[in-house]
């Protein structure tokens, strides 16, 4: 039996865990001998303090924006060494407690935070586990375990040339995209000729619906249908309700993939914000994607990249936004262009699947754990023989 430990970070439901589970259900499909388990680790730490951390950040980020951009590109996007240290002295030893607690035969990291610890045990000769790094946005922050990391699975190529110039073996690398659920991977063909353009709307797992008010402007029934995913923000679920229009339907937190893989099938465009999964399922399905608005810090450098590779289309809220979005739809040549910036984008993945990922991942991992124990042995025997 094989033991994963998986770390995300906070217990709300973000990218890092979505990013998760679907690593974990592609173990369990192909693997019945391997025993997973995600684990937050401020959870561990103590519930109350991941709750208060987890409030604190949205707070912040709702509240205060232009102060949290500029916290995150100061000490995430540039190494601070204050940062780290406070780290390491507050949270290393209950890194190595957990790690002793749970004696895991690999590790995955879906968050930075969780990396820098496990990076820094093994920098200190204190773990021996092998780990892996999966990254959920579209660049590394300088959060990141990256020197005794033993594979990376990153978005892209520019990631993949980035870790080789700051000497991590290439080998080690694999372009897997930002990882997602197999099911919302797979391709429909999309009806021609519909009656109405179908509109998916996401406010991200956690529906930040004061983003989204361009949904009270004027809507044209007969020709635009929404879907609105209104994560588990109720009071936003609500405010749809309320407007009573047949065209916007609201939805709560989907947790099956299924489900929203339909949702992609159904969908002509997808209007969200830059967050790394979604964006990425979005890429898969090959829908055009708008993006109406963008929290500080992660999406902000998610967003640069992605507008200069033309993957996605920034909306002017200055601007009717269906407008916009249908005008784009009847536009063939931005559909090429689009389209050729999808292809290029995938074209240069390493690896299409999350099973692929997974069964990777198991046969890497056995095989070092493999040589180890030849290693060892050898060592043992060596010493006999000098015994002797």
């Amino acid at each position: 039996m094989k033991k994963i430990l998986v770390l995300p970070l906070f217990t709300m439901e973000s990218g890092h865990h979505r990013a998760a589970d679907a690593l974990i259900d592609s173990f369990k499909k192909k693997n019945s001998y391997i025993q997973c388990e995600k684990l937050d680790f401020l959870t561990y730490l103590n519930p109350l303090f991941e709750k208060s951390i987890s409030n604190m950040y949205l707070k912040w980020i709702n509240n205060k924006p232009i102060i949290y951009s500029k916290f995150y590109k100061h000490f995430f996007f540039k190494k601070s060494v204050i940062l780290r240290s406070i780290y390491e002295t507050l949270f290393l030893e209950k890194m190595e407690q957990l790690l002793g607690e749970k004696q895991p035969d690999l590790i995955i990291c879906t968050h930075s935070f969780p990396s820098f610890l496990v990076n820094k045990l093994k920098e200190y000769g204190v773990c021996k586990t092998p780990m892996i790094n999966v990254y959920t946005d579209f660049f590394i922050n300088d959060l990141w375990g990256i020197n005794h990391v033993d594979m990376h699975c990153v978005p892209s190529k520019e990631i993949k040339n980035e870790l080789i110039k700051a000497s991590v073996p290439k080998e080690n690398i694999i372009i897997t995209g930002i990882v997602t659920n197999d099911l919302v991977s797979k391709r429909q063909v999309r009806q021609a000729n519909k009656k109405k353009t179908h509109i998916l709307v996401s406010g991200g797992s956690l529906g930040l619906g004061n983003q989204i008010s361009f949904l009270k402007q004027p809507v044209n029934s007969s020709f635009v249908e929404y879907r609105v995913l209104c994560g588990s923000n109720a009071k936003l679920f609500n405010e749809i309700v309320s407007l009573n229009i047949n065209s916007i339907k609201p939805l709560p937190y989907i947790t099956c993939s299924e489900q929203m893989n339909h949702l992609y099938n159904w969908a002509d465009a997808l209007i969200t914000k830059p967050g790394g999964v979604t964006i990425s399922e979005g890429i898969k399905k090959r829908i055009p994607i708008f993006i109406h608005s963008v929290l500080p810090g992660q999406e902000e450098i998610n967003m640069n990249y992605l507008e200069q590779k033309g993957l996605v289309q920034k909306l002017n809220r200055n601007k009717s936004v269906e407008e916009q979005v249908v005008t784009f739809l009847k536009n063939p040549t931005a559909i090429i262009n689009i389209n050729k910036a999808i292809n290029l984008f995938l074209s240069e993945l390493e690896m299409y699947s999350c099973e692929e990922v997974a069964s990777y991942i198991v046969e890497k991992v056995t095989s070092q754990t493999s040589n180890k124990r030849v290693q060892y042995l050898d060592q043992i025997f060596s010493r006999i023989y000098c015994g002797l």
